[in-house]
């Protein structure tokens, strides 16, 4: 049993519309994330408020205040180390994903007859 046999609406897609709708969906998220952080791609510049005041203003603490440069290096590194994490955690759910959907393919569905019997005790089928 396969997932057109489940869902006979999507059998008449391709699996390359399928692809290039996702690869749309995909960049037009990222600009649409990109267009409402007002273009700021780095952590720091995203969602401040600029300060009207010099030295001041919300988020302008960490700009002025920001002075010992190995502090100024941990913070990256740990934010370095965020991305890594937060990709390492989607590349296991992908391979997650992948992995049962694949053992669900391999499952026999309820209304499928037995085909062959499997002994879990080691010993011989009827």
């Amino acid at each position: 049993m396969s997932y057109q046999e489940d869902l006979p609406e999507t059998s008449g897609y391709s699996k390359v519309s399928v692809v290039i709708s996702a690869i749309v969906g995909i960049v037009l998220a990222v600009v649409a994330v990109w267009w409402a952080a007002g273009t700021a791609v780095f952590y720091e510049g995203l969602f401040r408020v600029a300060p009207t005041v010099e030295g001041g203003g919300i988020g302008a603490d960490w700009v002025a205040g920001n002075t010992v440069p190995w502090l100024d290096f941990l913070v990256a590194v740990v934010h370095a180390a965020d991305v890594i994490m937060g990709l390492f955690i989607l590349l296991m759910v992908f391979i997650h994903w992948a992995a049962f959907r694949r053992l669900a393919g391999q499952m026999q569905g309820p209304d499928e007859g037995s085909q062959q019997a499997v002994a879990t005790d080691g010993g011989e089928t009827e």
